[in-house]
């Protein structure tokens, strides 16, 4: 059995996607765990759901590492998967063959965003493992306060730190997603990994990200007046006069909401993803 962690924040937007997409795409037994914090009519939704929760847990990685927690609890055996995927991710190919081709030779699969900066840690938007795994090597999604070196040079620190901290200091070889898809939308959202899963990333968050970053000139010298601005500006005036990053969250909202529109019209909408390769 697949157990299936998964977290949905602000929206039900995709509940629906996710949860008929993981039935296409797996073919034995799953149950879905999740949180689902500030949910409108959140009631209308439990019940699609082995177990989920409301509590207002702030950080991510400690409603993941909760959710893998009563998994192991509830699961007939410890030779049953733990599915970490974000709640804007889902598979778009058999989640069974992969799951019998990649852990007969590794103990765990995960995405692995080098896109972003040259990121090195598993990243939970789609990391699976056996139970039995993630009890002996006690995992933990948190940032741990682990760094590593971007392509820049810079120190940089995320979810996933403490568990690349955990896989090294065990010497544990794990699989590798790397994106499979590339377009000129953005060259970190609206990925495919493996020709297995495809992450929107940009659907419960303000979509201005590390990568976008690149593209401003003397970005950290408008971050400055852009923290000083909040203190004494209301915040959506501090955002609209000093958010550096104000065109490109503009533009890549935008271009979520046509992915969007694409995905619940069209089930290859991935393929389109990459006429630009």
């Amino acid at each position: 059995m697949i157990h299936v962690l998964t977290i949905h924040w602000k929206s039900a937007d995709w509940i629906d996607i996710q949860i008929e997409y993981l039935k296409k795409h797996i073919k034995q037994p799953f149950r879905i765990y999740t949180f689902l914090n500030h949910i409108p009519e959140v009631n209308q939704h439990r019940h699609k759901f082995f177990y989920s929760s409301t509590e207002d847990i702030r950080l991510h990685p400690v409603k993941l590492n909760l959710l893998a927690d009563i998994a192991g609890f509830a699961a007939d055996s410890e030779e049953d998967y733990l599915l970490f995927i974000d709640g804007d991710a889902f598979p778009i190919a058999s989640v069974d063959e992969f799951i019998d081709q990649t852990l007969e030779q590794y103990p765990i699969a995960a995405v692995q965003r080098t896109e972003n900066n040259g990121d090195i840690q598993p990243h939970p938007c789609f990391c699976v493992m056996k139970i039995k795994t993630w009890k002996e090597i006690e995992g933990d999604w948190k940032h741990g306060q682990v760094l590593w070196k971007d392509v820049f040079g810079k120190d940089v620190w995320d979810v996933g730190g403490k568990m690349l901290k955990i896989l090294n200091e065990r010497n544990m070889d794990w699989y590798k997603m790397h994106r499979s898809n590339h377009h000129d939308m953005h060259p970190l959202l609206f990925g495919v990994y493996d020709q297995l899963v495809y992450h929107h990333g940009a659907a419960f968050r303000n979509p201005g990200t590390r990568i976008d970053r690149n593209q401003v000139a003397h970005f950290e010298e408008k971050l400055a007046r852009f923290r000083k601005a909040k203190k004494y500006l209301p915040l959506w005036l501090a955002r609209w006069l000093f958010n550096p990053l104000k065109y490109e969250v503009a533009v890549n909202r935008e271009n979520s909401k046509k992915v969007f529109e694409m995905l619940k019209q069209d089930p290859n909408f991935h393929q389109k993803l990459n006429q630009h390769d």
